[in-house]
């Protein structure tokens, strides 16, 4: 089954989940699958992330026949093997349900379990998962037993954020730009902070532009903390996006792969002059700020082109 970027999913009727029952302790919400964006696609493959109650996004992952969801910021940080995926059935029209459901306590910022349909080899199947861990709780037949699942889980859950408490938080804003005068470690420890409030905005398209016009601005104006600033975002996003397409290389983002970020990084201390033990150091402090080490190799040469090449 191949499925081409913004493939147009059919409009499910008796399909659906229900509509949720009444109850004094859980509601339910619920996000359109067919309105999350498509963030990566290639032949035979492509993934939807949705963004649901308290920014947990859900990554939809479809490929080569194969469906498999997981759920970050939470508890989803274990890289998805194809192990983990289930086998969509030859003859479904698309691998999963039109509604992805999230099930949380009413007065909860945050929901603690959620479920989507998908279409197997083995039928229909409702999809939960407990999302303070990340794990999968059951694969069931029916909306009921769902229900009765996900509520159980969700009353074992700690989690317990309050929409009062999620109202009084600041909103999400990229932060300051380091000044001149700002350390290498200081300025990288920012770029990280920078690439994950971005990331959790707009996901990995928005990182990388994120990480072009930093490198963009560090062209205008040259400094190590500048380059230490692009050098952190650029490290972090190859990072997240490494682990999210764990097992999966054909569909990391080109831009983000092999040693192109540490490449940019070599690209900007030629610019700085650096000599051999000015890169060790900036090196060593970049490592010791956000914890990812900048590969041996260098690659001078500037990225150009679209983000997503997956022919390549």
């Amino acid at each position: 089954m191949s499925i081409p970027r913004l493939a147009t999913l059919s409009v499910l009727t008796s399909l659906c989940l229900a509509p949720p029952a009444h109850t004094a302790e859980f509601r339910s919400t619920y996000s359109e699958t067919l309105n999350c964006p498509v963030v990566d696609e290639g032949d035979d493959a492509y993934i939807r992330e949705c963004i649901g109650p308290g920014n947990v996004r859900a990554v939809l992952q479809y490929v080569e026949g194969l469906f498999g969801v997981f759920y970050l910021s939470m508890g989803g940080e274990t890289p998805l093997q194809r192990e983990d995926m289930l086998e969509i059935s030859p003859n479904a029209r698309h691998p999963y349900g039109k509604m992805l459901e999230w099930r949380q306590r009413t007065g909860d910022a945050a929901p603690c379990v959620a479920i989507i349909r998908a279409y197997t080899t083995k039928g229909e199947v409702l999809v939960l998962n407990e999302l303070s861990t990340g794990n999968r709780i059951a694969l069931v037949k029916t909306n009921q037993q769902a229900r009765t699942l996900a509520d159980r889980a969700c009353s074992k859950s700690t989690a317990r954020a309050t929409a009062a408490e999620a109202e009084s938080a600041p909103s999400i804003q990229p932060p300051a730009l380091p000044t001149e005068n700002s350390s290498v470690a200081s300025a990288a420890r920012t770029g990280k902070e920078r690439f994950m409030r971005i990331y959790i905005q707009t996901g990995i398209s928005g990182a990388i532009e994120e990480i072009e016009q930093c490198y963009r601005d560090f062209d205008r104006q040259p400094s190590p903390a500048k380059l230490a600033e692009c050098g952190a975002i650029d490290l972090t996003g190859a990072d997240a996006d490494r682990s999210l397409m764990g097992g999966m290389p054909d569909l990391q983002q080109t831009y983000l792969a092999n040693d192109r970020p540490s490449g940019r990084i070599a690209a900007g201390m030629d610019k700085l002059g650096l000599d051999e033990t000015a890169r060790k150091a900036f090196n060593n402090e970049l490592k010791t700020s956000i914890g990812i080490s900048v590969a041996a190799s260098r690659q001078t040469k500037q990225e150009g082109g679209s983000v997503f090449h997956f022919s390549k």
